[in-house]
This record gives C-alpha cells, structure tokens and sequence, in this order.
C-alpha cells in the first residue's frame, strides 16, 4: 500500500477534502471555456474540430500526472494554432491527410524536445526571448489572429500566414462577402465583448451569488454557440463545422517519411521554444500567487509529455493557456484534480454531443477567437521599454513588424534573433566612467554624478561590463580616447570590478592595450580584479606582465599612486 501511494502523484498524495469544492467548480467553469475555443482553435490552425477535443482532453490527463501546477490548464492555445498553421501550410494542403499527419508529428517533436531539454536541465532557454521581444511577438501574433478571422467572420475564406497575403486575400474575395454571415458574427462578438464588459458588474448588481455568476460568465460563448446552432438548424444559410466524429481518440504513431521529419525539425524547436517560454509565464504567475515556486525543467518534462500525448491522440501542439489557468485558479481550483473534471466534461461531451456541433456556425467560432485576443492587443510593454530603454523599444517595434511581415514562423526566428542582437549590441559598448574619490571617504564614484577628488597625472577608469570577443576593440579605443582627452595623464587605473569574465581576445586586447600606452608614456594599473578572472590572467601569463600594478582595491591604487602608505592590503 505504501508503494503504490508513492506511485500517486504529489497533489493525490496529500489531498485535502475541503479542496474538492474548488477542484469541482473549477472543472466544470473551465469546460464552458475550453469547450468552444477547442473547437475555434482546431478550424485556426487548419484543422477539423475533433482534433481541438482531442488536444484538449489527453494534455489535461498527463498534466495531471506529471505537472506540479496545480491550476495550470494546458490545452490549446490561439498562438499554437497560428504557429501551426504557418508551419503546416508550407509542405501540405489544408484538409488533406498529410496535413493532419504533419500538425500529429509537430506535437510530437515539438514534444520531445521539451521532454529531452527538461532532462537534460535545459530550463534556461526560456532566456532565449527577452520580455519586449516576446510582448511583440504576442502582440503582433494576436493581431495577425483576429485580421485572420476577419474573413471567416464574413462568410469569406483566404489563406496565408502574414499580413501583405492576409490582406491580399481580403481584398480578393471582398466581393463574395456573406451580409446573413457577418451579422451572425458580428451579433456573437458583440454578445462576447458585452458580456466581458459589463457582465460581472450587471450580476453583482442583480445579487447573483459566485458560483452561478462563473458559471453563467464562462458560458457565454456556449450561449452564442447554442443560438448559432438554432439559427442553423433553422434553415439560416450559415457556413458550419460540418460533421464530427464520435467517441474516444484512438492512440497511434503514424507513419511519417524521414525528410517530412526533417522539414518540421526547426519549426519544432522554435514552437516548442514559444510553448514553454508561455506555460513558464502562466505558471510561475500562479505560483507567485500561492506564495510558490516554479522548477522550469519539472515544467519542461510535463510539457513535453502534454505535446507528446496530444499528438499521439490525433491533436497538435498545446502550452498552457493564461486566460484558462487564471479562470481554473480564480474559480478555485486547489489541485490538479480540476483539470480531471475538465478532462470529465470534454470526453462527455465526445461520447454524446459530436453529433450537435455539426451545425455549429464557423462566423460564432470566429467570433470566439477575437473576442479571446482583443486583450492580448496592448501597448503597455512598448510605452515601458520606451521610458527605460530606448534598445528594448526598437527590438520591439522590429519584432512587431518582422512579425506582421513574414508571418508567426518567421517572427520567431526574428525575435530570437532580435533578442540576441539587442544583447550583443548592449554589451559590445560598455558603459565606461572615470571615477574619484568622495571627499573623506574609500568610496569611488562616477566624476559627472558626483563632486569628487582626482589626483594629478592619474585617470581612474571602471569598465561596467565583462570583457569578451564583441567589445574588446571598442574598449580599447574608448580607453586610449579618455586618456588623449585628459592633458597630463601619466597613470591609468583600469578598474575592473564589474568584469565577471575575460575571454583570449579581450587577454590580448589587455596585453596590446599596456603596450600601446607603454609607447604614449602611460602606465596601466588593473584593481578591483575578481578571483576567476585573476585566476584566467594569471594562467595566462598575464599576472609577470601586470606584476606591481595589479592593486587589490581603487582605495589601495589611489594610495599608491598619491605615495601614501597603504594599511588596507
């Protein structure tokens, strides 16, 4: 009996009765949103519905299993499902075979590679999209979104992945615009942004308790699907779902050519990337909450299973979804025993309704999918990077038009590339001060922000950045510059206690550096050297060159260099 408790996960382990209310809640409030942007999230990734139920139920389960969050909801989401249909629509027609056999084999590569970074402690690579890039990237992506759905919304039907071919399209097929079509769509999406606009506040108003106000809340795109399918049903002339097939997904691996494999590998990584960098956020969000923490390559590893099982159950790739965990939190939600029950619902609702979503209209799933991303549409991270950042700012203009230009896929390569670029460009100038000493005091401080003392013939530089291949150059010329500008200056401090690394080039830049103002008449001191960083200089034969001249403080060269005794070293 102990053994097989020690199998259980943790959260089933130590299950606490007064939590099964909240579980209970949680669970079904989440179904009412899972259900229909399963279904839209499925039709905007290019794919039939029943693959949205089926990423939805098999991601829930595992999560339960392998996931430490216990409102994490991991599912589909609507930047999977663009990146998705940007990737498949390069190497397959959408509604052929291959194309779903390809979206199956992106879950489970893209699976995969989390599960083997999570293994291998890879957790880092989250670092690989700073916050602006990624904001752009988000941002831009949820207006690609909602320009796409534009066209479902209006009975209209355009492919492509960026916004010169959305708008192309759009253009073409204005003429065929359905007036019946748009004003069920527009009629759903403006029932949706009402209902999140005032519906919290017109309940409250009314008395109407927590549960009941969820409940009626979470359902109102349930509401809009049940009257769309009435008008279908009623001989209204809508563009519909079609049919859907019944029952439980069947678990398979299909069979899939070597080169096909090799196609997907990179989209992969960078969807795989993009997943975890997201469920990472959501997760440690809710963590904060609960006064928590995060292990990212726990979180990698449960992913990882989540994409694998996903596709191995006929769906495509999943992360989880910030607007449902907050729900599946704020709702109560106490464990993963929530996620169960949301599991419970989707596969009810497999076994015995497939046959109503038939004649579900697709401008009320549209409708869905933008009312879900207006809010994704902000601005505030700009304004932010802008007011302490000018670099941030322009990496995230540049991602946000990359992104719109070439489409999710490309965007991504772009901002991670964006996102390397800024830091390069960041640390190739360091910021350099001259620096003296405060009035009375061991304290050395920036000479243009502070009233400090200098002594004659002597120029006390600090380096703020480490030292490597992609500043080297340019610190040396901005060194050998300050001492041309400073009449008289016979002894250069070089200050060294922000460098935290040296590699061979900045070694010989520091070696060509001594000898160059060697030749000017000036001689070069280093302090402030931190231990790794002596220890790299000396193995390098730096420590007999620089012997006599290296000073174990600013404090103890500036009482060198004045003739004072020194009684700090």
């Amino acid at each position: 009996m102990l053994l097989l408790k020690r199998c259980l996960p943790a959260w089933l382990q130590h299950y606490q009765s007064h939590w099964l209310a909240g579980d209970l809640t949680a669970g079904i409030v989440v179904t009412l949103l899972l259900l229909p942007q399963s279904l839209a999230y499925a039709l905007l990734a290019g794919l039939p519905v029943q693959a949205g139920l089926y990423a939805s139920v098999a991601p829930l389960l595992v999560y339960a299993c392998s996931g430490r969050s216990p409102a994490q909801s991991v599912g589909p989401m609507a930047l999977t499902s663009l990146l998705t249909a940007a990737t498949l629509a390069r190497f397959a027609q959408v509604g052929t075979p291959d194309y779903l056999l390809l979206a199956v084999w992106l879950a489970l590569l893209s699976g995969l590679m989390l599960l083997a970074m999570g293994l291998a402690r890879l957790g880092f690579v989250a670092d690989l999209l700073s916050e602006p890039v990624l904001a752009a990237f988000t941002t831009a992506s949820a207006l690609l979104i909602v320009l796409s759905q534009l066209g479902p919304l209006a009975g209209l039907r355009f492919p492509g992945s960026s916004l010169p071919q959305w708008l192309a399209g759009f253009w073409q097929q204005l003429p065929h615009w359905q007036p019946t079509t748009l004003a069920v769509g527009l009629a759903a999406l403006g029932w949706l942004l009402a209902v999140r606009r005032w519906g919290a506040q017109l309940l409250r108003r009314l008395g109407v308790p927590s549960l009941p106000s969820q409940l009626l809340l979470r359902g109102a795109p349930l509401l809009a699907m049940f009257v769309g399918m009435g008008l279908a049903r009623g001989g209204l002339l809508l563009p519909v779902v079609g049919s859907v097939p019944a029952g439980l997904p069947v678990v398979a691996l299909p069979h899939i050519a070597l080169s096909q494999l090799a196609d997907l590998a990179l989209p992969a990584f960078f969807i795989a990337l993009v997943n975890y960098v997201q469920s990472l956020s959501v997760a440690q969000l809710l963590a904060a909450r609960r006064q928590e923490s995060v292990d990212p390559d726990r979180e990698l590893v449960a992913l990882g299973l989540c994409n694998m099982a996903a596709g191995l159950a006929g769906g495509f790739p999943v992360a989880g979804g910030l607007s449902r965990s907050v729900v599946n939190a704020d709702a109560g939600a106490n464990s993963q025993l929530a996620s169960l029950v949301t599991a419970g619902g989707m596969l009810l609702v497999m076994c015995t309704a497939t046959g109503a979503l038939a004649s579900l209209p697709l401008p009320v799933l549209s409708a869905t999918i933008i009312a879900s991303l207006l809010g994704m549409l902000e601005l505030r991270t700009l304004r932010r990077a802008w007011l302490a950042e000018r670099a941030d700012a322009v990496a995230w203009l540049l991602t946000f038009v990359l992104v719109l230009l070439l489409g999710v896929d490309s965007g991504i390569v772009a901002g991670v590339l964006v996102s390397l670029a800024t830091l390069l460009w960041r640390s190739s100038r360091p910021h350099i001060a001259e620096v003296g000493r405060l009035p009375g005091s061991h304290h050395f401080r920036n000479r243009q922000r502070h009233a400090v003392e200098t002594l004659p013939g002597v120029l006390l530089l600090r380096v703020d950045e480490s030292l490597y291949f992609g500043n080297a150059r340019q610190v040396r010329q901005a060194l050998l510059e300050r001492v041309a500008l400073v009449a008289g200056t016979q002894q250069l401090v070089l200050i060294m206690s922000a460098v935290n690394r040296v590699d061979t080039t900045a070694l010989s830049m520091l070696e060509n550096l001594d000898q160059a103002l060697q030749q000017a008449g000036v001689t070069l001191h280093l302090a402030e050297i931190k231990g790794p960083v002596a220890d790299i200089l000396q193995r390098a034969g730096l420590g007999l060159r620089f012997d006599g001249r290296v000073h174990l403080s600013t404090q103890a060269a500036w009482q060198s260099l004045a003739g004072l005794p020194d009684y700090h070293i």
